[in-house]
């Protein structure tokens, strides 16, 4: 298993990285028709039945749990996810975090009938033309890297292209902040090291307002993970487990039935 990634030495790969990315002609967009905020979202507010949705993350590493899988067929992996009834699929984009390769979207894209949602350090707005012209529904937005003005700049981008921006907070102040910038869908990040932790979202959980929709973002692996989150957050966003599993459609299937059927 590789090493994990640390958002300074992330931020600065990626910033190198961008230096060689191309202009994109604006003129060739088109607006996403899949929903990911609505597929996601309203779950906890059914006060007598509260279900969570789920989002299966697909790569080759993450930068929490490091390297996870050698080889991975990603339209395979995707129909997996499709065939498990999942909410959305989370596609790691970037090569060094996610040991991605370039064809990873556009095939993810293109088996996918759910929406598809990029996760990749965004830093400017060219990257998330790139991402849409890939087939992208969504892109993770991490507060953490960006200012407030830049966050809000990025979120009224993604608009324009109708795809949802949902915002990765880690603190109390990154929630604030974001949501003065008008950010709608939160995610937060459940890991100690490689390992599931819920202390933050129980810090964060209480202070998200009840019309925001928020994901708990972590390795899940079994279905008694998330009786802690029912009726506090909208979903559960999955790392590794699934990608590392035996039976990745079989694997999913459980944990979606008992997200939805407790």
């Amino acid at each position: 298993m590789g090493e994990s990634v640390n958002l300074a030495d992330w931020i600065q790969r990626k910033r190198e990285q961008l230096q060689r990315l191309r202009p994109v002609d604006v003129r060739n967009l088109v607006p996403t028709v899949k929903d990911f905020s609505q597929a996601v979202s309203a779950r906890r507010q059914n006060v007598d039945c509260p279900y969570l949705a789920v989002v299966t993350e697909i790569a080759r590493a993450t930068p929490e749990e490091g390297r996870l899988v050698e080889a991975l067929d990603m339209g395979e992996r995707v129909r997996q996810a499709d065939s498990a009834s999942v909410a959305a699929v989370a596609i790691g984009t970037d090569e060094t975090a996610f040991a991605a390769i370039s064809t990873d979207l556009t095939t993810a894209a293109r088996a996918a009938s759910c929406p598809v949602v990029v996760r990749d350090l965004i830093l400017v707005r060219e990257q998330l033309y790139h991402l849409r012209l890939q087939g992208a529904d969504a892109a993770l937005l991490i507060a953490a890297a960006i200012s407030p003005a830049e966050l809000r700049s990025l979120m009224e981008i993604l608009s324009s292209m109708h795809m949802a921006a949902p915002v990765e907070v880690a603190s109390e102040s990154e929630l604030s902040s974001s949501l003065g910038c008008g950010a709608r869908l939160l995610v937060i990040p459940a890991f100690s090291s490689r390992s599931l932790s819920l202390a933050l979202a129980d810090r964060l959980l209480p202070l998200v307002p009840r019309s925001t929709t928020v994901l708990v973002r972590g390795p899940f692996a079994k279905p008694e993970d998330f009786e802690p989150l029912r009726g506090r957050a909208d979903g559960v966003w999955i790392a590794g487990p699934p990608i590392t599993s035996k039976d990745t459609e079989s694997f999913l299937a459980n944990l979606v039935r008992a997200a939805e059927n407790g």
